[in-house]
């Protein structure tokens, strides 16, 4: 057993959110403690397309992904068979590998002063009455440890911690995500540069871009009962999508996988925002403990990085954890429920598609209707 730690801030999950948050408060003088199951930074599954609000939420917390190696976004294109629509971003996106971001995250953390614990999985947290202060039980496998806070930040992403599951599920629960790296050609990297593509067929869709290191990511979901079929598995899902799309057929020829196998994840609690009882008692929830938003906006990182820097702002101005889950309830309730009946009507109905070849700025409406709102200050 090794003796317990205590800090004003216990943050539970190292990932996007958990690490901007704790350089958030370590930069306010806060003492600080950080958990993080694995030692080393893993690849996600995760389309990796950072949003135009999320760079100024990067940039503050000291993090410039050009200089990681970041690839410039500047439009999409809807598939299905062929292209159907092609729209220019507003703003620059980028696309960075999960592994190199969180890697930086959780460097600068420790710049900072955040004392990090890596490779120690939270098994338990507990609140005690006498001395209002929460608990956390982690363990490395070999050794117990106890991690005492004044107050307990949730940022495990879309894993439950025993005792805290989350009140609701989402409301598309269906969807299995895979993702795979490929090495392209030349030529087909030239012609993916600058683009996300979004490549639908029936029972699910996925993203196509290009990242550091002159490799694409494919992030696809499809639904369970897709799955159930006989034989179903990556081969044949990637066989599936081959056949509904020469487009993505063409762009994969001659690709090589960068993976020994693709990363999968199920039970995805798309559509899931707070909208349970707001508990009194209650560690911070943020990141994908606070909302999930389907993969089809791909909004994903921003909504991690945006909860993290809200839930600082409060927490330093003296809010609660209650307030704090109130405003995040507010504010992305209609963005994530508008959000899930996208998803749910292009992985029925992909021929829907169709619509934004005649509209063009149906796409553009669509990048809109589900951003982050602006950080804003504490009124």
């Amino acid at each position: 057993m090794i003796a317990p730690l205590s800090s004003e801030a216990l943050i539970l999950g190292g990932g996007l959110a958990g690490s901007a948050l704790a350089i958030a408060l370590a930069e306010a003088g806060r003492s600080v403690v950080l958990v993080e199951k694995n030692k080393e930074a893993q690849h996600k599954v995760c389309g990796e397309f950072l949003s135009p609000e999320s760079l100024p939420l990067l940039h503050r917390l000291g993090i410039c992904p050009d200089y990681l190696g970041a690839q410039t976004i500047h439009s999409t294109r809807l598939v299905t068979r062929e292209v159907l629509a092609e729209v220019r971003f507003p703003a620059p996106a980028l696309s960075l590998t999960r592994r190199v971001l969180d890697e930086a995250l959780l460097q600068r953390a420790r710049q900072v002063g955040v004392n990090v614990h890596r490779g120690w999985t939270a098994e338990r947290l507990d609140h005690s009455e006498s001395s209002n202060h929460w608990r956390a039980q982690v363990s490395d496998g070999c050794e117990l440890m106890f991690i005492e806070g004044e107050s307990a930040f949730l940022a495990t992403g879309k894993h439950g911690l025993r005792g805290w599951a989350r009140a609701t599920k989402g409301t598309q629960n269906n969807l299995v995500a895979f993702k795979m790296y490929f090495a392209f050609s030349p030529e087909q990297q030239k012609q993916l540069a600058g683009y996300v593509e979004l490549i639908l067929f029936p029972g699910g869709y996925a993203g196509l871009q290009m990242v550091e290191g002159r490799c694409a990511n494919l992030c696809a979901v499809v639904t369970k009962e897709k799955l159930q079929q006989p034989g179903a598995g990556w081969d044949s899902l990637l066989d599936y999508m081959l056949r509904h799309s020469d487009h993505l057929a063409r762009r994969l020829n001659g690709s090589v996988p960068m993976l020994e196998r693709p990363l999968a994840l199920s039970a995805i609690p798309y559509g899931y925002c707070m909208n349970g009882p707001i508990e009194i008692l209650s560690p911070w929830r943020i990141g994908d403990q606070a909302a999930v938003i389907p993969s089809f906006s791909g909004d994903g990182m921003a909504i991690a990085l945006y909860t993290a820097r809200r839930a600082a702002q409060l927490y330093l101005s003296g809010y609660s954890a209650a307030d704090f889950h109130r405003e995040i309830r507010k504010q992305f309730h209609s963005r994530l429920y508008f959000g899930s009946l996208l998803s749910r009507l292009v992985t029925a109905m992909p021929s829907l598609g169709y619509v934004a070849r005649i509209w063009p700025s149906v796409l553009l409406g669509i990048f809109s209707a589900t951003r982050v709102p602006d950080t804003a200050p504490v009124s």
